[in-house]
């Protein structure tokens, strides 16, 4: 076993976005910090491969973009240092849905959006109008974590947002739930949630709370990142190293090292090397699923932390990723992003499809065809008249998870080929622009992440955004933190890139100390006031 004399503050293990976020933060915060990745590129799932000379994509279709005080994400660029040097591309729609006999479209801007689909259900135009407002309502709360809020912010905090955290607290509200209070149509419904894998595969459990944060910063706006989501990633490394860090690829974490109760360290195979390293650290940040951390070998089972084995992983998906010999989009009426559904489906009330959709063959589910040619997405070069799109929708690893390896083979082909048959009725000829094609399952989201059901969305979303999920502080383990999918917020690119950021501050400095500290100045502030009113009462 070789030891690395270098000392650290934190050890990251996992370079996913919320492990890359938190390592950002603390070098920016004068903290040493070494990130640990067993991947040979950094991101998890922001990140990009190459085919024969095409950029393709791993998981950003779009990335939500919304209002300063709505999407914490935006403040969180600010502190890092990214705020306006990511090269973001502004998407044309928020998405589409297409069915035999109809085309909705979802256009960018909330406001749009209410007024493309008023027209197409006028009676429906007032509860849209209701829903964005019950969206913003709830976004509002994470707009910012109380030890972000500016003074006056913090001064209004009581008033204007206390009692709406309160009562999400208290109602807990899923989504189906909320959405059937808000809207009569199932359509509509169907139209708004077309979007709904990035999430979840069933509006039933999931949390009205975690749902209106993202869904609100959709509406609002959508962006990709030019070039692909590798850019972020590498930009999140790039902040960490440029500020006295370290970012090792291909360097897989085995175990972590104790003391009395407490981490002091990682031991980790260098696949480059091929030696076992030892580094040390009084901090350790778990980017990775818990059940990969608490597996006997990194650490014991014992340890684990309470209630986390009820916990249900989200759901994950299928890509089938496409090399077009020339754009589609100079071919055909297509939107970014355009969902493909059935009449039928559109028209069944949430409640009932999404079960039912369970029990369909996965081929036979909604789908998303990307079509990245719509944008100027640096995929390709300019003087390559080739482009990238994808075709994604919900799948489970017990749906590949039994299958040998040339069954598994069959399975894939046989599902690329009926995405395409579908693909085909709606844009006759499409598939003659097909140059190569690959398809990726759980599985392969498994063999790259680790990750239980080979989700990339950690626990599912079912309840308040602040439970049901890992804690951002080990609650057995002193000195262990979380990061990521699996921490509070949850999944998607904005949710790990706000835990990491979460996680980071609460290293730096406990969430207890900063609101005391504000606290601290908002009753001096009151002080002074009281006393200058007395003082002109006085005269």
């Amino acid at each position: 076993m070789e030891t690395n004399n270098h000392s650290y503050d934190v050890i990251i293990i996992g370079a996913g976005l919320g492990g890359l976020t938190a390592g950002a933060t603390l070098a920016r915060n004068h903290r040493k910090v070494l990130v640990l990745e067993q991947h040979h590129i950094p991101g998890g799932c922001a990140t990009v491969f190459k085919r024969d000379g095409v950029t393709y994509e791993v998981g950003l279709h779009e990335m939500d973009w919304g209002t300063p005080d709505t999407d914490m994400k935006t403040y969180v660029f600010r502190k890092i240092g990214l705020d306006g040097k990511l090269p973001l591309i502004k998407l044309p729609q928020a998405w589409s849905v297409k069915t035999e006999s109809a085309f909705y479209t979802v256009p960018e801007g909330r406001h749009n959006m209410i007024k493309s689909l008023g027209e197409c259900f006028p009676d429906e135009k007032r509860n849209l109008i209701r829903f964005v407002r019950s969206l913003k309502r709830s976004a509002l709360i994470a707009g910012r974590l109380p030890g972000d809020l500016s003074f006056m912010q913090f001064l209004v905090f009581p008033i204007n947002r206390l009692p709406r955290l309160l009562h999400g607290l208290w109602k807990r509200e899923h989504t189906g739930q909320k959405m059937d209070k808000l809207l009569r149509s199932n359509r509509l419904k169907n139209i708004l949630n077309a979007n709904l894998p990035y999430y979840s595969d069933d509006t039933a459990d999931l949390s009205w709370s975690y749902y209106a944060c993202a869904q609100y910063s959709y509406l609002n706006s959508a962006v990709f990142i030019k070039g692909g989501s590798q850019v972020l990633s590498n930009a999140l490394a790039d902040i960490i190293q440029h500020n006295g860090g370290e970012v090792r690829t291909s360097c897989d974490a085995k175990q972590v090292l104790m003391e009395n109760g407490h981490v002091c360290g990682v031991s980790y195979y260098d696949k480059r090397t091929q030696k076992n390293v030892c580094v040390h650290a009084p901090v350790i940040i778990a980017n990775i699923d818990p059940a990969n951390l608490f597996n006997g070998k990194m650490l014991p089972v014992a340890l684990q932390e309470p209630g986390i084995d009820k916990l249900k992983p989200a759901t994950s998906l299928y890509t089938v990723y496409i090399t077009f010999k020339s754009a589609p989009s100079k071919q055909y009426a297509l939107s970014y992003s355009n969902f493909i559904y059935t009449d039928k489906l559109l028209d069944m009330p949430p409640a009932k499809l999404y079960p039912y959709l369970k029990t369909q063959p996965t081929g036979e589910r909604p789908f998303v065809f990307v079509d990245y040619s719509a944008i100027d997405s640096g995929l390709t070069a300019p003087d390559d008249p080739r482009s990238f799109g994808v075709l994604t929708g919900t799948s489970n690893l017990a749906d590949w998870e039994n299958l040998n390896e040339e069954e598994y083979k069959t399975a894939k082909e046989l599902l690329a080929q009926r995405l395409f048959e579908r693909l085909e009725e709606h844009y006759p000829g499409i598939t003659n622009l097909i140059e190569r094609y690959e398809v990726a399952t759980p599985k392969t989201t498994r063999r790259f992440l680790r990750t239980r059901n080979g989700t990339a969305y950690g626990f599912r979303n079912t309840d308040y955004v602040l439970s049901g999920r890992a804690p951002v502080h080990s609650e057995t383990v002193k000195g262990l933190y979380y990061a990521g999918a699996w921490t509070s917020p949850g999944g998607g690119f904005t949710g790990a890139i706000v835990s990491g950021y979460r996680t980071a501050l609460e290293i730096i400095t406990p969430t207890w100390k900063r609101m005391m500290r504000k606290t601290g100045q908002l009753l001096l502030f009151l002080a002074v006031v009281a006393a200058l009113i007395y003082a002109v009462a006085a005269i």
